[in-house]
This record gives structure tokens, C-alpha cells and sequence, in this order.
């Protein structure tokens, strides 16, 4: 509700920011405020400013986003009447937002616009740093899990005899897998219980762990198979490459520009000040 409502004033701050009255004569009118009219290209505009997933719910409740908005445009022009909008700390806030737009747009036009990133940048990225862009190793391992290291040091004797590890697992294994002779199948690195994993690395194929304890109990883990980490295509990374690219050149270029206006301007920072403003904040509960 929060956010619908947030939408909705949004919406009619830019309905009251742009002047609705200025519209096209031939545009159809969707509501008459006062001496404000709203047309659907002036709200269709200012819709299509919004992220996608609030276009769509606008679409879903057109008839109640354009009451709400009228309501806040109401009390809004009530509000000026009381000379709310003269207030010192509404126009405090309303300079810091402003301040904020125009940094950002100052920003987009001298940085975000004008930092590209090329298909032979991607591909550089790609090739001189393919270790960064890998399937992680698998492992294919079966196991055996029993509810006491006893039981789990017995069926270690039981396989140094011999016995079938699979044929074992599907007699005393108390997991789900036992019927599939313990089989796991593929993992990669992350996916199960550290101190498993952290068995499994240290076997090769084909070997077979001692009592490994786990929240589950204990574990005899064989490993049956390991694949290395193998390249992901380029076509999977690309534009995650792209934005790790975009977003290291755009920081150098801010970089630029902030210390070029540093160099414009002269700045000295009164370090003794500052140390007395931050001791002389209040304390805020935790």
C-alpha cells in the first residue's frame, strides 16, 4: 500500500511540476482540477517515466491512480492557500531534493551518457581474464550416512573387506539416496554441507573418506567423479562483463571530475572542526 500510494504522489507532483494546462487542444481530456486539466498524453507522459513494474499497475488501476492523483493535487493546492509550501523547512528540503536533481543530471549528461563500452572491450575482458568466467569444478560423489561414528567406523572395516560400496549404502544408509547405492550425482563447490564438502576435497576419484560428522549424523563419502572448472561461453558473461566495464569507467571518470573541480576550487577542511561536529552528535539507540 506504502508504495502504490508513493506512485500515485509522484505522479501528481509531475502533473503539478509540468503545468497540465498547457496540453494539446485536440487531446482528449481525462479530468478537469480546478483551473488544471489532465490529458491522456500528459499522463500517459508522466507514466512512462515510472519503472515498468509501476506502469504495470498502473494499467491495472487506471481509474484509481487518476483519483488519487487528483486527490493529492486537491490538497496540494489547499496546502498552498495555507502557505505550507513557504515553509522554511518544506523549502529546506524541497533546495536539497533540487540540488540532488541537478547533480544527477549534471552527472548522467557529463558521465553516464557518454561512458561506451564496445563489443572488443567484452571480448579483451573475456579472454585476458577467462578464470574469472568459469563453471566451477564438480564433484560426483555417493555416501553413506548412520546415526553414530560407531556405526559409521563398522562400515568403514565392512568396505576395507571389500563389500560393494553402492550394495552397502543401500542396506545401512539412512538417506533418501540409499536406494540409488548412495549416488548424490554432480555438485559444484557451495551447494552442500561445508564440513562434507570439505571431505570431498580432499579425495581423489575413487577414494573412500573416513567418519565424517555433519547436523545429519555421520557420512562414508566416495568420490566417484570430478570435472575442472571449464570456460562459460561468451555469450553467458557478456553483459555482465559489460556492466563491470561500465561501472569501472564511469568511477574513473567521476574520479576525474571530482578532482578536477577540486583542483577550480581551493577546499581546506578544518580537521579539529569536523572531529568536534561528529563528537558533539547525539547518540542513537541500538
Amino acid at each position: 500500500m506504502k508504495v502504490r500510494n508513493n506512485i500515485f504522489f509522484v505522479i501528481a507532483v509531475l502533473f503539478l511540476a509540468g503545468g497540465c494546462g498547457n496540453s494539446n487542444n485536440k487531446d482528449k481530456v481525462l479530468a478537469v482540477v480546478g483551473d488544471r486539466r489532465i490529458t491522456v498524453s500528459q499522463f500517459n507522459e508522466h507514466v512512462s517515466n515510472l519503472p515498468a513494474r509501476y506502469i504495470e499497475i498502473v494499467k491495472k488501476r487506471k481509474q484509481e491512480f487518476l483519483k488519487e492523483i487528483i486527490n493529492d493535487m486537491l490538497i496540494y493546492k489547499e496546502a498552498v492557500k495555507y502557505g505550507v509550501d513557504r515553509d522554511k523547512e518544506v523549502l529546506r528540503v524541497v533546495e536539497e531534493a533540487r540540488k540532488k536533481i541537478v547533480i544527477a543530471r549534471f552527472i548522467k549528461d557529463k558521465i553516464d551518457d557518454k561512458v561506451k563500452v564496445t563489443d572488443e572491450e567484452i571480448e579483451d575482458q573475456y579472454r585476458s581474464n577467462q578464470n574469472a568466467y568459469m563453471f566451477p569444478e564438480v564433484l560426483k560423489v555417493s555416501h553413506i550416512l548412520v546415526r553414530t561414528n560407531e556405526d559409521a567406523v563398522a562400515i568403514k572395516k565392512e568396505l576395507k573387506k571389500g563389500i560393494v560400496f553402492e550394495e552397502l549404502a543401500k542396506i545401512k544408509s539412512l538417506d533418501p539416496t540409499a536406494q540409488n547405492g548412495g549416488d548424490i550425482g554432480y555438485f559444484p563447490k557451495g551447494q552442500l554441507i561445508p564440513e562434507f564438502e570439505n571431505a570431498c576435497a580432499s579425495l581423489k576419484v575413487g577414494d573412500i573418506s573416513d567418519p565424517v560428522k555433519t547436523k545429519l549424523g555421520y557420512h562414508i563419502i566416495k568420490l566417484t567423479d570430478k570435472k575442472p572448472p571449464v570456460p562459460r561461453p561468451l555469450e553467458q558473461v557478456k553483459e555482465q562483463i559489460r556492466a563491470n566495464l561500465y561501472a569501472e569507467k564511469r568511477r574513473e571518470k567521476f574520479s576525474q571530475l571530482v578532482d578536477e573541480l577540486n583542483t577550480k576550487t581551493k577546499v581546506k577542511i578544518e580537521e579539529s572542526v569536523l572531529k568536534e561536529a561528529l563528537e558533539d552528535l547525539p547518540k542513537k539507540a541500538e
